[in-house]
């Protein structure tokens, strides 16, 4: 294995919303990014699947725009027709949020915010060190990244291990805040339908008993051609059925959701979101870490939370790093 060097200004670990929109804004100030993430594709839990030929968003089903920041101005002309309203909702407060899908699926607001930025795909960070007046990452593949500063988002945990196994120092009460966070896991199953389910239009519900947090339909919702539902476990069921057989919970799900689903199941899937959404929040929009300012945390576990949360403490970052 041949090791090699790599510098940048600043180097984002985490290519989901936060990571994506800390790159983007750091990149448009003129500072050389790089951004590395573990996965095969950027989005985090912009997720979407494909499942006999039916596009699935299995991950996070909107985004919101409550924050100027996000509803106007060049963050929104950036997307551009990536996003799509679809407001689902029981309550008239749901029904006033400015709720967007993407298009054609969720992913795609993802792919689109990476346009433009050096992305690394399959690579493990496994230290982070500090070499002077930079930082130093070593990924699996025995690559090096030299950075002046290093944005971390991905969830909480998996960043304070990272820094711990670096042996970078964190005040006891950051750490104290940092260890408060804490996150829900989610069971997603996927299944493709006979015929049509009976989720009203725009093809969003929430029951409000039972094992399953929320219901799409995906034909309705605009992303599939055939009738295809994903159906989110509440944290309860989640927590209780992580370690079973994945089949199996799935079918109990879908006992559950019988009443919306209409006719028969031909086929399904499931998959598991350890770090589906924080529990436990820190108010900060990101968390720097070291005096210089140089080593910063963001991510959807600060500020107001879920995706509009983690574009904000993104942008944070950014801003924090350009600061610093």
């Amino acid at each position: 294995m041949v090791s090699t060097e790599l510098n940048t200004d600043v180097l984002v670990v985490g290519a989901g919303m936060a990571g994506l929109m800390a790159a983007g804004e750091l990149q448009q100030a003129g500072r050389s990014v790089r951004v590395l993430d573990k996965g095969r594709g950027v989005g985090g839990r912009l997720a979407s699947r494909r499942i006999d030929g039916v596009t699935f968003d299995h991950g996070a089903q909107c985004l919101t725009t409550r924050d100027p920041r996000l509803a106007v101005g060049p963050w929104r002309d950036r997307l551009g027709d990536v996003l799509v309203a679809w407001r689902p909702g029981s309550t008239v407060e749901d029904r006033d949020r400015c709720r967007w899908r993407g298009k054609p699926s969720m992913s795609a607001v993802a792919k689109h915010l990476a346009r433009g930025l050096e992305v690394h795909l399959e690579t493990v960070v496994t230290g982070l060190r500090r070499d002077g007046d930079r930082w130093s990452a070593t990924t699996a593949s025995g690559t090096t990244f030299s950075a002046r500063a290093v944005v971390l988002t991905p969830p909480v945990p998996q960043s304070l291990a990272l820094l711990d196994a670096g042996g970078v120092a964190i005040a006891p009460e950051l750490r104290s805040r940092l260890t408060a966070i804490e996150y829900d896991r989610c069971l997603a199953v996927m299944a493709l339908l006979d015929g049509p389910s009976r989720v009203p239009p725009p093809g969003g519900v929430a029951p409000t008993s039972g094992p399953i947090a929320w219901i799409t339909d995906n034909l309705l919702k605009g992303i599939s051609s055939e009738p295809a539902v994903t159906l989110h476990a509440t944290p309860g069921f989640s927590a209780e059925h992580w370690d079973r057989d994945r089949q199996e919970s799935g079918r109990i799900l879908l006992d559950a959701g019988a009443e919306w689903l209409g006719g028969g199941v031909r086929t399904f899937q499931v998959h598991g979101w350890r770090y589906s959404q924080p529990r436990v929040l820190d108010p900060d929009r990101c968390r720097v870490v070291d005096a210089s300012g140089s080593i910063i945390l963001a991510g959807d576990a600060f500020g107001c939370g879920g995706a509009e949360g983690a574009a904000l403490s993104g942008l944070a970052a950014a801003e924090s790093v350009l600061q610093a």
